[in-house]
């Protein structure tokens, strides 16, 4: 048998030319592509990249800055949480009943301003601190405790002043505390028991003095009024118009002293006019034959 040659196969001529074309074409896009890269900063890349990441964070805080300098976040949590407080009502957390304990001499409707809360009013609403610090703007209030006790009580306990003297000033009375807080220059009658004090500076040293005349409760009984004198000492006036001079120093020890003498020999229902302690080892009486016809209440004496 003869042999028979397979026949070569090959692209036309126009075929590989165009090949050839396209690839002359992609080389030179891909040089094209490597240069316009060579001509920016290796950097840039890693700047755009960063730059596409950081764009919407910077945005969303541009927005979150804008909305709380606005007060918009204020204004939205102000609203819902006025929402879930009216929701609360609902559930029976109102205030039903306002419970004051230690009110004595602090007017009722007084209190009631202070605290600012009425019933029906959503408890949870109700601010207890608020209220404390306007309790103890009132002038005979001097601590205040103030609580909410769901579901619906409000709860306050008050500490009130205590009056400690009747003071004289610019010829008219006031009651006073031992802070020398006035407490009120109204219905004094009620107070007519307390001591009488009289002087600028008067309030200020009256707590002393009041703590000596405490240790001889049989003298201090008889005293109706104490009158500073120079700002250094205190006079006192007793009830049958005697006047007991005590010392600037150890006041005690001078009241201890006449105490003592009037358990020996009384001398203050003798017919005299003054007791003058400021001496520490004796005491100087004044007296006259008309004493008794020449005494009188002292002017500063109320």
């Amino acid at each position: 048998m003869s042999r028979v040659n397979k026949p070569t196969l090959c692209a036309p001529r126009d075929l590989r030319a165009r090949t050839a074309e396209r690839a002359r074409n992609a080389t030179q896009k891909a040089t094209e592509k490597a240069n316009r890269r060579r001509s920016w900063p290796r950097w840039t890349e890693k700047a755009m990249r960063l730059g596409l990441i950081a764009f919407p964070i910077l945005l969303a805080g541009g927005a979150g800055a804008w909305a709380y300098q606005t007060g918009w976040f204020g204004t939205m949590a102000d609203r819902t949480t006025a929402a879930l407080i009216d929701l609360t009502v609902d559930a029976g957390l109102e205030v039903q009943e306002v419970l004051v304990e230690g009110r004595v001499e602090t007017d009722r409707n007084a209190v009631m301003a202070a605290i600012q809360v009425k019933r029906g009013d959503p408890i949870l609403r109700f601010d207890p601190e608020a209220a404390r610090a306007g309790l103890e703007r009132l002038r005979w209030v001097a601590t205040a405790t103030v609580e909410r006790r769901l579901p619906d009580t409000v709860f306050v306990k008050l500490d009130e002043r205590r009056p400690m003297a009747l003071w004289q000033r610019d010829g008219k009375l006031a009651l006073i505390d031992r802070d020398g807080e006035v407490l009120t220059e109204r219905e004094l009658g009620r107070y007519n028991n307390l001591l009488q004090i009289i002087g600028a500076d008067a309030p200020k040293h009256a707590p002393e003095l009041l703590g000596h005349l405490a240790t001889v409760p049989a003298l201090f009984e008889r005293v109706n009024a104490a009158s500073r004198v120079g700002g250094r000492r205190w006079d006192l006036h007793l009830a049958n118009g005697v006047v007991v001079r005590l010392p600037e120093s150890d006041i005690g020890g001078a009241l201890k002293h006449l105490a003592e003498q009037e358990l020996k020999q009384p001398v203050l229902d003798r017919d005299i006019v003054a007791v003058d302690l400021r001496l520490p080892d004796r005491l100087v009486i004044q007296t006259s034959a008309t004493a008794a016809q020449r005494r009188r209440v002292p002017e500063e004496k109320i």
